[in-house]
């Protein structure tokens, strides 16, 4: 079984590895063998917006036995995903995902530090009950649930490549931060983690620094500590406690926490309005404030690479698992799938006069992989290779313009003042009273605008 070039990262000895891991392996001879399983949910985050029985046709399509796979239908491959579980994904992911960039990795380093970006996205899921109970998602102030139920995924990425390192999945109501704490493991000495506001705290600085990393980090205006030294390029060192309630929880968890912590207060503008950043590298002559503030805008990068996941890879919508495990399973894919795309892209852009990996088009690349899959069916693994270089040298061969400062602030951009009411709320009944408070608020409404005011019913009857 193969799944075009990609084959090269994802090979039957890793499959095979983790899947004996977590005890998967079929115990009698089934028509969907467990590794047949794992390709067909990679393939189905190539192929996001075609059917299972498309995606399996296009997977099998060739190979031996190929007509009795054409017979199988949805819902025996439903029950062939939940088979399989989540943790084979999930490792899968871990056993490729890792440093992309080298040292010779055009816009990935920085005065010998790499770059890596921190920050966090919602997956929008189905609209069913169990998502919608497991995970959670927006809903009023009043807690009506509206919209889909979501997934809260934190990233840790690297910034010149956008390969994804690690990632932590949870749901709607976790916290970025909390679940942030869990990507520390995969930093060490010599990595610099860009973030945005939300995440600096003292115990958050000390779970990156305790592993060798140093912090970039966006400050709200409460974090800006105690002023301990003005520095000459106008910043300043700043000293901060942590609270007691996180003094205690660190205490009960078995952890130990600095009494204080010195950071660099870094002041710049952004939209005509004072911004704070801080950072654990304190020399102000080896790390000059004005670089680091030009350094703290490729942060945006990995907002591209969810972009990259969510609408050139993923269908740009809901995806299509309708269960808690089948969503975890199909999310540990999207990210196994994205990060191999990125090392082809990578290799593409150092095939020759190294350029930015940014350069290359990500959809482009994304495109060449899906062509790649039924023609690959049965070829040699000196084909394959062949394929690889082939598809890397086309996959350069148009680059796109080189990536220009720009400042793009956040906006929505279709607006929409109707909440749609998700799939357990409307099975449930309408509180009476709640729908008779949201038409006295539309009649105000109606009032203040001039238009003309029905009272509601004293015994209303719920839409």
């Amino acid at each position: 079984m193969r799944i075009g070039i990609l084959t090269k990262v994802f090979t039957a000895e890793l499959v095979d590895a983790a899947i004996a891991k977590h005890g998967r392996a079929e115990q009698r001879r089934r028509l969907l063998p467990a590794r047949l399983v794992v390709y067909f949910v990679l393939a189905l985050c190539l192929f996001a917006r075609e059917s299972y029985e498309e995606v399996l046709r296009v997977l099998t399509n060739g190979i031996p036995g190929s007509r009795t796979l054409a017979r199988v239908n949805r819902s025996s491959l439903c029950r062939a995903r939940s088979r399989l579980g989540e943790e084979v994904l999930e490792t899968l992911f871990r056993e490729v995902a890792g440093p992309l960039a080298t040292p010779d990795t055009p816009g990935a380093w920085w005065r010998g530090l790499r770059l890596l970006a921190l920050d966090g996205t919602q997956f929008d899921l189905p609209d069913s009950v169990s998502n919608g109970d497991t995970f959670d998602g927006p809903s009023t102030t009043g807690g009506l649930p509206f919209g889909f139920p979501q997934v809260r995924a934190v990233v840790l990425a690297e910034i010149g490549t956008h390969g994804v390192l690690d990632a932590r999945l949870g749901g709607y109501r976790d916290g970025e931060r909390s679940l942030a704490y869990q990507l520390a493991g995969s930093t060490g000495h010599g990595d610099l983690v860009i973030a945005d506001r939300g995440f600096w705290s003292v115990e958050f600085a000390h779970t990156f620094t305790v592993t060798g990393a140093d912090l970039l980090v966006r400050l709200q205006s409460n974090h800006l500590g105690t002023l301990q030294e003005e520095l000459p390029d106008g910043s300043y060192l700043s000293m901060a406690r942590p609270g007691k309630e996180v003094w205690l929880r660190a205490r009960r968890e078995g952890r130990t926490l600095p009494k204080q912590t010195t950071y660099r207060v870094i002041t710049f503008t952004k939209d005509d309005k004072v911004a704070f950043l801080g950072t654990t590298l304190l020399d102000p002559e080896q790390h000059p404030a004005a670089e680091l503030i030009a350094l703290y805008r490729e942060r945006w990068e990995i907002e591209l690479a969810f972009d990259e996941i969510k609408n050139h890879l993923g269908p740009g919508g809901p995806i299509r698992s309708r269960t808690p495990g089948g969503v975890r399973q199909e999310l540990w894919a999207y990210l196994a799938v994205h990060h191999a795309i990125r090392r082809f892209a990578l290799a593409a852009a150092l095939a020759g006069p190294a350029v930015d990996a940014d350069r290359v088009s990500y959809l482009k690349c994304v495109r060449i992989i899906r062509r790649s899959v039924p023609s690959q069916l049965g070829a040699t693994t000196a084909r394959l290779t062949r394929s690889l270089a082939e598809a890397g040298q086309e996959a350069r061969s148009r680059l796109l313009p080189a990536r220009r400062n720009r400042n793009c602030p956040r906006a929505i951009k279709k607006p929409n003042r109707w909440p749609v009411l998700r799939t357990r709320a409307k099975r449930g009944t309408v509180e009476p009273g709640r729908w008779v408070l949201n038409q006295t608020k539309k009649a105000k409404t109606n009032r203040r605008a001039g238009r003309p005011v029905l009272k509601p019913s004293p015994n209303p009857s719920p839409p």
